[in-house]
């Protein structure tokens, strides 16, 4: 394993906690989530949960991030 795929691995374990949300409990979670983002209200203990699993999940990250930009390009225009 290189050097920083060890990092980032050790950081994951690091940010374990003891209650985490599942994939499904992500995504159910994702248009609020967005939202929340958006109108920067993210100082919270749910937001900072759902931080948690996208920090550690690539998929969810990248359905969160996608419907993000989605909802940015569609309040643009």
């Amino acid at each position: 394993m290189d050097p920083n795929g060890l990092e980032r691995w050790l950081h994951q374990i690091a940010r374990t906690e003891h209650d985490e949300l599942s994939c499904s409990e992500c995504f159910d979670l994702l248009d609020a989530a967005v939202e929340e983002e958006l109108q920067q209200h993210t100082d919270t203990p749910a937001w900072r949960r759902f931080s948690q699993h996208l920090d550690q999940c690539p998929v969810c990250r990248e359905e969160y991030e996608t419907l993000k930009e989605f909802v940015r390009r569609e309040r643009a225009t």
